[in-house]
């Protein structure tokens, strides 16, 4: 499942929360895989015993540039995808970072597409797979929305979202409500 990639726990945190735990003072951090908010201690504790990797991001998730030209998005490229993307990007999927593959939005030999963050986007597998069996194509003006477009007569096209934690940490939009289990 996980190729030569080892399974881990992936903490985002922002430049000011990072220096708030730096300082002892109160922060949180984010579990990417669900957005689980982790106090400062754990963040100190975790950074401790795996170090960081430092991805800085504009107000709208989009990362910097980290493009190579090659084939394959590199590791670091894909830590910038699931950090912008939040895990698969198609509409209604669930599906973390960690289940995800990236996608050229342009092809990389047929339309002479660039490995770069700005012209990729996590996808599952299923998803992946029905985006280049059945018809669709996703499409990206600039930095702005990836957008979904069926194949003919199945609607209209859909913009993509992110589901990127660190918008509802920035205060950007509101963060989808929790689901509470009662206790047993």
């Amino acid at each position: 499942m996980f190729g030569t990639r080892q399974a881990g726990v992936r903490v985002l945190i922002t430049t000011a929360d990072q220096a708030a735990v730096a300082a002892g003072r109160p922060a949180i951090g984010l579990l990417e895989e669900d957005q689980t908010t982790l106090p400062g201690w754990l963040i100190a504790q975790q950074t401790c015993e795996t170090g960081t990797v430092e991805c800085m991001v504009d107000r709208d998730g989009n990362p910097l540039y980290l493009g190579r030209e090659q084939r394959l998005f590199s590791a670091r490229q894909r830590l910038a995808l699931a950090i912008r993307d939040g895990g698969c990007r198609w509409r209604g999927c669930d599906r973390p970072p960690s289940y995800c593959e990236a996608h050229h939005i342009d092809h990389y030999a047929e339309d002479e597409g660039w490995t770069d963050v700005d012209r990729g986007i996590l996808l599952c597998r299923y998803h992946h797979m029905q985006l280049h069996h059945g018809g669709w194509k996703i499409t990206r003006d600039g930095l702005g929305d990836f957008v979904l477009h069926p194949p003919p007569g199945y609607g209209n096209p859909i913009m993509l979202a992110p589901r990127l934690a660190l918008r509802y940490a920035w205060g950007d939009i509101d963060p989808p409500p929790r689901r509470f289990r009662p206790a047993a």
